[in-house]
């Protein structure tokens, strides 16, 4: 009886996930909001397909930026290529890679000039 229960148990925190897929919240929920790549990590090729761990920041605007991740993402991309990230509205921990691109310039060149006084790093970002 005790290994069945045990079983049960591990077969259910098992099939839970760690992180919520964005297809599992509604579209409404997020703002797009100006980001960077940080790091990609290549994870190998499955079906032909490279998939990557992906790094990024965003609320550029604050003294330490949010930072996210993805992990197993079929996006091409390179570290320092501007990003619009979406933003869940309640909880700006909740983040996710929306696409290459540039929303608010202005942000982005007053991070980048914070970043070349920086020696070049991310400023405000520990990894």
């Amino acid at each position: 009886m005790k290994k069945t229960i045990i079983i049960f148990f591990v077969i259910i925190s098992c099939n839970q996930k760690a992180k919520l897929d964005y297809e599992d919240y509604n579209d409404e929920d997020f703002l797009p909001v100006q980001g960077i790549i940080t790091k990609v990590y290549k994870k190998g090729a499955i079906n032909n397909f490279i998939k990557k761990d992906i790094h990024f920041i965003y609320n550029l605007e604050k003294e330490n930026p949010s930072k996210g991740y993805e992990v197993y993402s079929p996006y091409i991309l390179n570290e320092g290529e501007p990003a619009i990230i979406l933003v869940h509205k309640d909880n700006d921990s909740i983040s996710f890679f929306g696409s290459r691109g540039i929303i608010h310039e202005k942000v982005l060149e007053d991070y980048l000039k914070k970043c070349d006084l920086d020696k070049g790093t991310y400023y405000g970002v520990d990894y």
